[in-house]
Formats: C-alpha cells, structure tokens, sequence
C-alpha cells in the first residue's frame, strides 16, 4: 500500500499541537522506511494528532493503534474522534475487553489487551490493515511486546509493506531503529516548569494512604488547581480517599483506577466545572496517554503494583515496589500540562539514587503461558527465534510450554491442538480459557463463565470470615442478580455476562453444587489440585508444594482441593485464597495410570505399585508383580549409588582388601589395578553389581538380600587373576612368623607401614623383620605379650633382639613368671600354643 507523501490535513482542534508541525515529516518518513519511531513529550499530540494526519497519506487501508491500558484507549479514542466532529465508531472507533465500537467506516482503531495479537492468530497478513501504531511503548507490558514482535515477524515475512509506528514520551530510539530499520522522529511539546518538592523521610508501603492524604491536604491548602495523587492500587486509593473524607470540600475526590465503570472514570478525567477544583486519587493509569485538565499538583508516591511471576511455583502475586525514574518523570510531567505546576515526591534524594533508570520490561518477570499460545495460534513452534526486542529467559518458556501441554493445548512439539485454538479466541488466561471450554453441559459452562468473573476480578469477600470457599463466591453473585442487587458485584457480572455471550450460553441463577465448582477449577489449574496432610489444614499440591489453608476454614473438612487462586510462601507452605472440593472421580480425565517401581529402604526395598497420579499425588494404587529382572537391577543400582553405605555389608573383610589394593596401586601404578574405594563403587554400582543381583535366576529386591551379598568376594573378582595374585604377594593378607602360624596383617588408613600385631614368643628365632612390596616396606611389629597387650613396637627386628628385649623381659619376668623368658632369643624355639582372647580368635 502506496503513502501519499503530500501535506497532511490537520484537523482546527489539533493545529496549535507540537505534533501537528511533525505530520508531514512522519509520512515522509514512513513512505521511505516503512518505520518510525516518534519522540514526543506528553501534550504534544502524539497519540491524538499523528493517526488522523496519516488518514489522507493511507487512504486504501486501516490504521490499528495499541494503546497498553484500557482507560487510555477509550479516551484516545474518544479525543480523536471529537476533533474530526464526529461520534465514536464512525472514522475512529476502539476495540478493547468486553466492549467495541467499530463499524465499516472505521478507518482508525483504538484497541489493547492481547486483542491485535489474537486478530492476528486469525488473520496472520493482517490484511486491510496499512499501519500498526505502538503508543507509549515505554511501558513495556508484555501483550506490547508480544504484538510488536508479531507485527516485526508479519512484516519480514508476509507483508513488507505494513507501516509500524512507534510513539513514547521516553524511549531508547537507537535500539528499536535498529530493530525494526526505523527512522527517528522528535518534536518539542508545551510543557511548563514543574517544581519538585520531596520528603525528607522514605515511606514504607504500608504507610502510603497516610502519608498521601498528609501531602494532599498540605498541597489543597498551598496551591490552586487540580491534583493527581499516584498511589500503588485500589485498596491506597479507597484507604486513602476515606482518610481525606470531606475534609477539603467542596473539593471532590474521584478515584480511578481499572476497574472502575467507562462513566466513573470519565468523571475523574473530565475537567472540572468553573470555579471548582478536584482530587483524582489515581493508579499507574494516569501516568501516559490520559489527559486529566486542570492538573497543577501532582502528588506521587513512589511506588506502584507489579505483577510477579515465580518460574518455580508456577505463581504470579502483586508487590508493590518503587517506580524507576523515568516513571517519576512521566507522573511529575502531568503538572505541567496546562500551566507552571508543582510535584511532591514522597522519597528521599538518597533513595531516588537507587532507582533504577527504566523499568523492567514485563517480558522479564511475568507468566508466559499467553504468549506461547497466541504464537502457536500464529503456527510458529519455536519462541526464541522471533525477533523479540528483549528475548524472554528459556525457563520461563519451557515452563510456559509445559503449562499448556498440562491443559491440551498444545503438543510436545509446540503445535497448537484444536483445543488451544478455541482458547485462543477467548479474551483471557489460558486457564480461564480451558475452564470455560469444558464440558458441553449449558449449566457447566454457565458456571464456568461465573468463575472465570470470579477469579479475573478483585475478590468482594477477601476477609477472614469468608474462608477461601469459592462456593460462596458463587453463591453470593448469584443471589446479587437473582435479587437485581448487585452492588460490589457490579463488575463481576458484567464479567461473567460477557463470558456466558462468548459461550452462547444463559446466565444461571441456580445453587451450584461444589464439587461442580472444584471440577471446573481443576481442569484450568490442574497442578493446583491438593490433597490434605493429616488434619491441620496442610495440603500437598499435585506440583509438589505444600500450601496452608486456615484450620478454621469450612474447607479442611475435604480431603481433596481444587485451588484457584494461592500465594507462593517464601518459607514454608503458600496460602490459599480461593478453592472449591473437588471429587476424585472427576479426576480420571486429568489424571494418568503409570507404573511405579522404586525402592525404599523403610520398606524392605523395591515396592511396585501401579497408581494413577496427577502430578505428584498419588490417587489410587495396586500393588503388581514386576518380571523384568534387567529393570529390578536397574533399579536396585541406583538405590544402592544413592545409600549403599547402609545396604551392603562393608565389614573389615572388605575395608581390609581397599586399603590393599590402594597401597599397592600406589606402590605400582603399572598394574593398573581399578579402583575400589567406597565412593568409586557406589557411584559406579551399576558396573560391577548386577552380576550379583540374581538369584535362583530372580532378581534381588530387598534389604536383606543385599546385605548378604560377600563383598569381599565381590571387590576380590573385579580384579583379574594377574592383579589378584600381584596383590596377594606385594600386601599378602597375612604373613608367617617363627612359630608356622599366619599372622593377619592390619593395613591402615593414611599410611603405607602395615602392622603385625604378634606374641613375641612366637618370633624368637626370627633374626629379620617381615616385609611387604617384595621386601621393600618392613612391617610394624606390635610385640604382644602372652596375654596380647602390646609391649613393644619395632620395624628392626634384629635391633630389637639385641638391645629393648631384655628391658621388655624384665616386666614380661614378672608378669609372667610361668613362662620362658631366654637369655638368648635367637637361638629359643618359639611357642606357638595359646589361649587367645576371643577378638584375636581370627589370628
């Protein structure tokens, strides 16, 4: 599609805008790249003036804007359409969830949430549409990422000639240029001085509606003109809203915040009547896009909610956590939109050091589970090799993938199933998607749609009286619309009555049954079934985690949860938010029959067991008769590298023959003796053992089977014959003395000397000292009396005749007066009868 590069039509309302002196350039810029990335501060009139300038330039296609917020979009929009003099829907429209304002003569939409991606997963060429627009790309949210690195994809591969449009107040233009081949674009914006007044003290989380309501009251009192007061979320902004009260009347105080109704919030962003002034108590929401006139005072309180996704629980959970200093920037700006304006920033100029520059680009720490599925919906299987502006981490992606084989929507390879497709058309979490898709039931479905409400939206009961029962949940939303009294519900069963139009299904008011609830739970959350640990309200998750539910909840009473919504613990068991009971007969469908052979010692060794599991719990089990013998020995290998310390019989038979084969391959490494230490055989047990595993041609499985196992026998024949008798002669296991008898000799630990522990009158006669390593290492002779206590140790034996014997034979004398003590020892015939002790009874 062909840009008309002449002088755009500037619509009267948008002439005296900075942008306006930018349209032509843009077109310009864009009939020549095909790219463009637009620099503009906030009040220049990026977002509202350059698409409708590019109307004329692209008169055969449409123009798709994402906006990254719902409130942003609708006002864009809104603010468009008002400068051409028109009703929304007719040459601007918006798209964003759970409501749409096009028509066929809509050439400018306004859309957000994932839904140009799923358009896409329809429509891959995206066909009729000439240019994709990306407003406020700073924020970086990941549905953003997402469609910019879809759109990058469509256009290198399918369609060279889309248009990207890329706008932001503050952004790194170098690396996206250089992503996209993009041309850079700026323009200067009216924007008044802004003075900063900052805090002396830091505020903690718990203390921002306190300290916010303080600083607004201070500001009402100092100033004129409207003020926008940053704060985290909805729960600072109702605490906080309370505290001011009607303290500053007849100022008003307008919340807003994403869940608020289009009308409420159209009244917190309208500007205030003549003469009257207002308070807008806002989240993150106000910071880009959205105009609120009459801001002079804007109050910030350096901290907002961030969505954070655990690779390791599966799990996302809000914190609240400080902005980053281009967050800062945007929300001071908003002073000064109109007029010279003043911003109080509730930190520290020692804190505002350690903020970092930019925030992080929710690709880097957020759930994965959509992006994989819409990018399977578009027929790709590999995620990495998009053209991401910031690649997401490997982990997240397998366990994303994983995800979404666990609920059927896609296979082992990355192929989307039939299944996934239909959840890919629904404007939600995968999860949700799963739920809503289950069964065919007109009921089920119904109450699936009252669910998904459920848990997308803020909790109404989120108090302790309430438990975790979803039952209740659902119970209390429909007694809200069977009695047309909705109230805090208002906005979960607008929810709910958009999910039952999508599943062309009516709303239910019935009673629904529990287990109903826990099945449909189960299905989108399958990891998150749980099965109670004893009575104190612990349960284990099908994951492998523990998580706590209040012993005082009604719903320990169950021995099996469905768990929907849950916070990973940093220390100990999660806790659980929101859960139904769930039967386990509704499980068959999730659940998978397998064979578990293993081996547990406590139990007397391999336990076989047929069990139908899901995930880590076990449903039901059979015990079955195993007849592979190689998958036995496999098995008792392993068992025995893992705790074969306490499985063999390492008797001082055995430790004996390591400390002989070790002293001989350090003697002589020529032999190549193998190595027979303890840590060498357990890690290597599958090597040398099986050999040893059959019996009467059965494998062996138990305890006791192994410990009767002759180790040494079996470390002896993993030598060869030539080894065996090499060992036997250089570090023989006993050694012959005068008397004929063959004395065992004790070879230690941490030294290469071994110890002959003999009676000495069984060595007179004996002139030379024994030796080992072929007569290269004498023994240590422990001289024994005939009572065997040591009396004397030697390596020279001939020394020892000649000189310490007649010290020795003193004592020995006395001690033993019936026995021969010569004068000369060499010439006396050794005595080789005894009565030995019993712990010598091996000598």
């Amino acid at each position: 599609m062909s840009i008309d590069t002449t002088t755009p039509h500037i619509p009267p309302l948008g002439r005296s805008l900075p942008a306006a002196a930018i349209a032509a350039q843009l077109n310009a810029a864009l009939h020549e790249h095909h790219a463009v990335v637009v620099v503009a501060p906030p009040g220049a009139g990026k977002s509202t003036l350059l698409p409708l300038t590019m109307l004329d330039a692209m008169p055969q296609g449409r123009i798709v804007m994402l906006e990254p917020r719902r409130i942003a979009a609708r006002q864009v929009a809104m603010r468009m359409a008002q400068m051409l003099g028109e009703p929304v829907g007719k040459t601007v429209g918006y798209q964003i969830r759970f409501e749409r304002k096009i028509t066929a003569q809509t050439r400018i939409e306004v859309v957000t949430e994932g839904i140009l991606t799923r358009r896409m997963a329809g429509d891959p060429t995206l066909e009729g549409v000439n240019c994709v627009i990306f407003d406020e790309f700073h924020e970086r949210s990941l549905s953003t990422d997402l469609a910019f690195c879809l759109a990058q994809h469509v256009k290198s591969i399918l369609r060279p000639d889309l248009n990207i449009v890329v706008m932001s107040a503050t952004i790194d233009t170098q690396a996206i240029c250089q992503a996209i081949g993009a041309r850079a674009i700026s323009c200067s914006g009216k924007i008044y001085p802004v003075e900063t007044v900052r805090t002396n003290v830091d505020i903690t989380p718990q203390q921002i509606p306190e300290a916010v309501a303080i600083i607004v009251s201070q500001a009402h009192r100092r100033h004129e003109g409207d003020i926008l007061a940053f704060l985290p979320g909805q729960a600072d902004i109702m605490r906080c809203a309370e505290l001011l009260g009607d303290n500053l009347s007849p100022t008003r105080v307008y919340p807003l915040y994403g869940n608020l109704s289009a009308q409420e919030q159209y009244e917190a962003i309208a500007p205030s009547a003549p003469g009257h002034r207002k308070i807008v108590l806002a989240t993150p929401i106000a910071e880009t896009s959205i105009t609120i006139e009459g801001v002079r005072i804007v109050v910030d309180s350096g901290y907002y909610r961030q969505l954070v996704y655990d690779p390791a629980s599966g799990l996302s959970h809000l914190e609240t956590v400080r902005t980053s200093k281009d967050m800062a920037k945007q929300r001071a700006g908003r002073a000064g939109r109109v007029a010279p304006g003043t911003c109080y920033q509730l930190w520290t100029a020692a804190t505002e050091l350690r903020m970092s520059e930019q925030r992080q680009p929710e690709i880097m720490n957020a759930d994965l589970t959509p992006v994989v599925l819409d990018i399977a919906a578009l027929g790709e299987t590999s995620v990495k090799t998009l053209p991401w502006l910031t690649p997401p981490a490997d982990l997240d992606v397998i366990k994303a993938s994983r995800q979404l084989q666990l609920l059927h929507a896609i296979t082992a390879s990355g192929h989307i199933t039939p299944l996934g497709r239909r959840m890919a058309t629904l404007p939600c979490h995968p999860r949700i998607a799963r739920m809503m898709l289950h069964g065919g039931q007109p009921q089920l479905k119904a109450l699936a749609c009252d669910i998904a409400a459920i848990l997308e939206e803020k909790d109404v009961l989120a108090t302790a009286s309430a438990g975790a029962s979803l039952l209740l949940r659902v119970t209390s939303l429909r007694d809200a619309r069977r009695n047309k009294r909705l109230g805090p519900w208002r906005r979960i069963a607008m929810v709910a009555q958009e999910y039952a139009r999508m599943a062309h299904v009516p709303l239910d008011n019935s009673y629904p049954s529990a287990e109903d609830i826990g099945q449909l739970v189960a299905t989108g959350y399958p990891e998150r079934v749980a099965k109670a640990v004893g009575n104190n309200g612990i349960y284990q998750l099908a994951s492998g985690g523990t998580v706590q539910l209040d012993p005082a909840d009604q719903l320990t009473g169950y021995q099996w949860l469905a768990i929907a919504s849950l916070h990973a613990g940093n220390q100990g068991h999660g806790h659980v938010y929101l859960a139904a009971p769930v039967d386990i007969a509704d499980l068959d469908s999730l659940a998978q029959w397998c064979d578990n052979v293993t081996w547990i010692t406590h139990q007397g060794g391999i336990v076989a067991r047929r069990e139908q599991r899901l995930g880590q719990l076990v449903i039901q089990s059979k015990p079955i008769d195993i007849a592979d013998n190689d998958q036995l020995t496999r098995i008792v290998c392993k068992a025995v590298a893992r705790e074969g310390l306490s499985l063999l019989d390492w008797s001082d038979e055995v430790k004996t023959l390591q400390l002989r084969v070790a002293l001989v391959a350090k003697w002589h490494a020529e032999l190549s003796l193998p190595d027979l230490t303890t840590s060498h055989l357990l890690q290597n047990a599958d090597t040398w053992l099986p050999l040893y595993l059959t019996e009467n041609s059965r494998a062996i499985t138990t305890v006791a089977q192994l410990r009767k196992i002759n180790l040494a026998e079996v470390l002896w024949n993993i030598m060869t014959y030539q080894q065996q008798q090499a060992v036997e002669r250089l570090a023989p296991s006993r050694i012959r003395v005068a008397s004929g008898r063959h004395i065992k000799v004790r070879y230690r630990p941490g030294t290469d000397v071994p110890v002959l522990s003999v009676r000495l009158q069984e060595c007179f006669g004996m002139t030379d000292t024994p030796c080992v390593d072929d007569g290269q290492v004498p023994v240590l002779m422990e001289m024994l009396s005939p009572g065997f206590k040591p009396v004397q140790l030697t390596r020279d034996l001939r020394s020892f005749w000649h000189t310490t014997y007649y010290e020795v034979r003193k004592e020995l004398r006395r001690r033993y007066p019936k026995h021969a003590w010569p004068d000369d020892p060499m010439q006396y015939k050794p005595v080789a009868r005894s009565n030995k002790p019993r712990h010598l009874q091996q000598q």
